[in-house]
This record gives C-alpha cells, sequence and structure tokens, in this order.
C-alpha cells in the first residue's frame, strides 16, 4: 500500500486524462496517471479530427435540435440516432436535456467563453513544451445549403460573438476563395479564422512526455479494478501484468470515458 500526502491519481491517458495531469502538476500535485494501453492517446485520441472550434460552441439542448431527433430516429441514414427502447439512464438524460431548453442562450455564450479559453490554453502548453502537433491555422468554414439554414445559423453567430468569438459571413465566392476546392457549394456560409487543426495523437503524446520529464508518474499498461473512499483516502485498485496492487490518494480525476459510469456508480 502507497500513502502520499497532496496526491492526485487521473484515469485515462487521452487528451483530457493528459492535459488534466499536465496542469495539475503545474500547480503542484504529485500527480500519478492511469491508462490500459501501452502509451498515451491510443483509444479516442489516436484516430480522432484534431478539429479546434470554438465556432462549434453552440449547445444542443434546443427544441430544433429536439424535433431534428425525433425526425432522425425514423431515418436510416440519420447523422445521429437515439434509440427507441427506454431506460431509466435515458429517461433521465432526456429530461435534463429538456430542462436546459430555457438557459440555451446562456449556456452557449457560456461554452464559447470556456472554448475560446481552452483554446489558448491548448495552445499555450503546445508552445511552453515546444510540441510539434502539425498546427493549421487556417480557420474553419461552415457553408449551409439555404437561406433558411444560413439565417438560422447567423443567429448563432450572434451569441458567439457575446462569447467573444468573432465568426465573419462569406459568399458562396469567398468560400471557394477560402478553399479552392469547394465551388459554388451552397448558399453562403461563415468562416472562423482564429479555429485550426492539429493532430491531437501527437499533441497528447507530447505533453505526456513533458508531464513525465518534470515530475508525473505514467503508469501504463495497468488496469484500474476500482475505487473506494477509505479513512485514509481514495484508494485506487490496479492490476499490472496479472498483479494486483493498489495506492491512496487525496483525489480522483477519472478521464476515461469508458471508466467513468463504472467507477462513479461507486459514489452516487
Amino acid at each position: 500500500m502507497i500513502a502520499r500526502p497532496g496526491t492526485v491519481a487521473v484515469i485515462g491517458a487521452g487528451v483530457t486524462g493528459v492535459t488534466t495531469a499536465y496542469q495539475l502538476l503545474k500547480r503542484g500535485f504529485d500527480v500519478t496517471l492511469f491508462e490500459r494501453n501501452r502509451h498515451a492517446a491510443m483509444e479516442t485520441s489516436l484516430g480522432n479530427g484534431g478539429q479546434i472550434s470554438a465556432s462549434n460552441a453552440e449547445v444542443w439542448n434546443s427544441w430544433a435540435n429536439v424535433s431534428k431527433g425525433i425526425r432522425w430516429m425514423l431515418t436510416k441514414d440519420a447523422p445521429l440516432l437515439v434509440g427507441p427502447y427506454p431506460s431509466f439512464h435515458k429517461i433521465s438524460w432526456m429530461t435534463s436535456f429538456l430542462r436546459a431548453i430555457p438557459s440555451y442562450e446562456k449556456n452557449t455564450i457560456r461554452t464559447v467563453e470556456l472554448a475560446l479559453a481552452a483554446r489558448d490554453a491548448l495552445l499555450g502548453m503546445a508552445a511552453d513544451e515546444g510540441i510539434d502537433f502539425i498546427l493549421e491555422m487556417r480557420g474553419i468554414l461552415h457553408f449551409y445549403e439555404t437561406k433558411a439554414e444560413f439565417e438560422a445559423a447567423a443567429r448563432v453567430s450572434e451569441l458567439l460573438a457575446k462569447g467573444g468569438l468573432t465568426r465573419l459571413p462569406v459568399t458562396t465566392e469567398e468560400i471557394s476563395a477560402i478553399e479552392p476546392t469547394l465551388k459554388g457549394v451552397g448558399y453562403a456560409g461563415f468562416y472562423t479564422e482564429s479555429d485550426f487543426t492539429g493532430d491531437i495523437h501527437k499533441f497528447t503524446t507530447g505533453l505526456a512526455d513533458a508531464a513525465e520529464a518534470q515530475g508525473a508518474t505514467l503508469q501504463f499498461e495497468t488496469d484500474i479494478l476500482d475505487v473506494a473512499s477509505t479513512d485514509a483516502g481514495m484508494r485506487v485498485d490496479f492490476g499490472v501484468e496479472g498483479a494486483k496492487d493498489s495506492a491512496i490518494f487525496d483525489r480522483v480525476v477519472i478521464r476515461s470515458v469508458e471508466m467513468s459510469k463504472k467507477l462513479a456508480r461507486r459514489f452516487f
């Protein structure tokens, strides 16, 4: 049994887990990062698009999206599918979704503020640690097939502007000038020059290396078996190559999608 004061266990070494571990380390915590794979960023953060787009900060809680969701349930090739069979978790989630609709504007403004802060933090970490993650500062385009879709997007742009983001309207000709492979697409669009893309796998592995060099413990190829609250602190049970062990931490941060529901059940 290992006992250390001022410690934090971070479970999951994807982009959110590694950035959490790095930021905690910078704040003086003794950090151990647990990951079941051999390296960081080997699951979702291995293959995602790496799009850093504050222009997508509009929240989903709106009656328009409820209407779309109902129509999509009857559409075979819908971009989002919700299974028709009820469950307690699904009903609870949908109830929370509907309750948040009256706060759509406030939440969208707050979300874009958070997105801008996160975007700046990501660039700051990459610059501080000299991480080359194939950064492309070319902005992000959104284009729309009809006038009605464009006007709806214009209302969203007004909310994004209240949160501090500039999203410029562009004609089809301007879209083609920004991205020559797009010719005569849709009705019009919006261009967010400050958004960018990059290889999030490279960013995450580079930041994991930086965290390790600065004192974080990276516990790879480790399965988390359980998390429990004890008088001594938070106990993390884990397995390495078939051998079981445990450690006591002051705090535990769960950054694994797969493990979050399983482990969170212990406390809620």
